[in-house]
């Protein structure tokens, strides 16, 4: 969300939330371009799921499910190693999950950040926003040692992880948000950058595998 450059002040407002967001949760943040995605996997499930979480709600809360216990294994044993693997899964398990992302990526080192955003919280403070107030989520990290699969069709991008889970990004030119309408966000010259970005990473893996 760096390389437009002729915004209005209220859409300045709007990247300065999107980068508060991706600031607070991310380390380095100041070496990665970003661009707004939606997964389309995760709107999908989510309007499905809409249609009857009353009746998940109400199962969930008559079983008493409890979330899972914490493990004392020492990081460097079996368990521990065990433990840290499925710390990852968790983490891009949430961001498969996450219908709105923020899109941070960067050449040296050459990885791509996936960064949920909750759009009702941060639009709803526009002109707020700076690191104080940002809310940091939990990213995860798409590299070239666990990255399974890459494809872009049109608009889209499929990501595949080693892990099996899976995202189809939505990258469009101009985005209106039912949060604020009156403030779209233009984003076309981040995404001929982000594209460009995308033939230099899978150059990178494909001389990774030869």
């Amino acid at each position: 969300m760096v390389v437009h450059t002729e915004r209005s002040p209220a859409e300045e407002q709007l990247v300065t939330a999107f980068r508060g967001v991706f600031d607070a949760s991310v380390m380095n943040f100041g070496s990665y371009n970003l661009v707004y995605a939606e997964n389309l996997l995760a709107a999908g499930r989510q309007s499905e799921a809409a249609s009857n979480g009353r009746r998940r709600a109400a199962d969930r809360s008559s079983s008493g499910h409890e979330g899972p216990g914490s493990s004392s294994s020492e990081p460097g044993s079996p368990a521990g190693r065990r433990g840290q693997a499925e710390e990852e899964l968790s983490v891009q398990e949430a961001v498969a999950s996450s219908r709105h992302l923020l899109v941070g990526y960067r050449r040296e080192p050459v990885e791509i950040v996936l960064c949920p955003v909750d759009l009702d919280q941060t639009l709803a403070r526009l002109g707020e926003y700076d690191d104080a107030v940002a809310m940091a989520q939990v990213p995860a990290l798409l590299n070239l040692t666990n990255l399974a699969g890459m494809a872009t069709e049109g608009s889209t991008v499929q990501i595949v992880f080693s892990t099996g889970r899976r995202l189809t990004l939505s990258l469009q030119p101009e985005v209106q948000f039912p949060q604020a309408e009156q403030v779209p966000l233009h984003q076309h010259l981040d995404l001929e950058d982000f594209y460009d970005f995308l033939d230099y990473f899978m150059d990178r893996v494909e001389q990774k595998q030869l």
